[in-house]
């Protein structure tokens, strides 16, 4: 008897071993219809329900670049991630627009300082808000020993090209980064920087090391809160770290590019008011807490 109990045994392990076999199977072709059925909910849902589908998009803060091209720069992606999507999921779904834009695709549009998107899915509405570089003045990058170029006047549009001679000319911002192109102008009502010292630069690119900067931009400041026009500043040598301000209607002023100027107002306010301010040859202010004048 013992025998037949053996295989008795032997008959059921190996009906229980089928069993889970089977349950395995079963189980195993549900959860691929599960996952199926769950891929193809997700895709309806971000694809084709209502929810994720656009109504409108919003520029907000632009007065220069069109909001046109703007959107344009949303959709235009190097790295292709949502490009991917826009051409999947189409420009009319909100998945498929970017939630913010990089540095490389900022770069693209020199006069964007920064864009910020806000995407409202209850309203389906997309808001881009925008800031634009202000332009703080001219800089212009001209040969090294060349003389001062001729100028336009300040109020003309002209070719970008026109009167900087073999230089290159931009709009640059408080952040000392080039923007734009533009023509070589002279006159107090826009500050015109010539460059003898550095080689022509780019758009994106900053035309101080940012050590001097903050610098330079007090300098400017301390001139206009000081009423004196600006006809001209001129950088001719990077490593002396100073700068050369001809006024409008009186001496050149020199400053350095090492500290603020703005200690220098108030020595500067007070020559300015008094007479034969036009005749003084020049005013040194390149040493600190102190002015020298002739």
């Amino acid at each position: 008897m013992k025998p037949a109990v053996r295989k008795s045994t032997a008959y059921i392990s190996d009906h229980r071993a089928r069993r889970k076999k089977v349950r395995r199977y079963i189980f195993g072709t549900l959860g691929v219809f599960a996952l199926y059925f769950l891929c193809f909910g997700a895709w309806w849902v971000a694809a084709r329900s209502p929810f994720f589908r656009l109504q409108k998009v919003t520029v907000e803060g632009n007065s220069v670049i069109a909001s046109a091209d703007i959107i344009t720069l949303l959709q235009a992606d190097p790295s292709g991630s949502h490009g991917f999507w826009g051409s999947l999921l189409g420009w009319g779904n909100m998945l498929s627009w970017p939630d913010h834009i990089s540095a490389a695709e900022l770069a693209m549009v020199p006069q964007l300082a920064s864009v910020d998107i806000h995407k409202d899915y209850f309203s389906r509405t997309i808001t881009v808000n925008v800031a634009e570089r202000d332009p703080f003045g001219v800089w212009c990058f001209l040969p090294k020993g060349a003389a001062a170029a001729p100028v336009a006047s300040s109020t003309a549009a002209a070719d970008p090209n026109a009167g900087t001679g073999s230089g290159s000319c931009y709009w640059f911002d408080r952040n000392g980064v080039l923007f734009e192109k533009a023509t070589n102008t002279e006159g107090n009502l826009i500050v015109v920087v010539h460059d003898y010292a550095q080689g022509p630069r780019g758009l994106n690119q900053e035309v101080l090391p940012d050590a001097f900067t903050g610098n330079f931009v007090s300098i400017v400041d301390t001139l206009h809160e000081g009423g004196i026009g600006i006809q001209e500043i001129s950088l001719n040598d990077l490593s002396l770290e100073e700068v050369d301000a001809k006024t409008t209607a009186g001496p050149v002023i020199y400053f350095s590019l090492r500290f603020p100027a703005g200690d220098y107002l108030g020595v500067l306010k007070s020559l300015a008011s008094q007479g034969g301010f036009d005749k003084l040859q020049y005013i040194d202010c390149r040493t600190e807490d102190r002015v020298y004048y002739k």
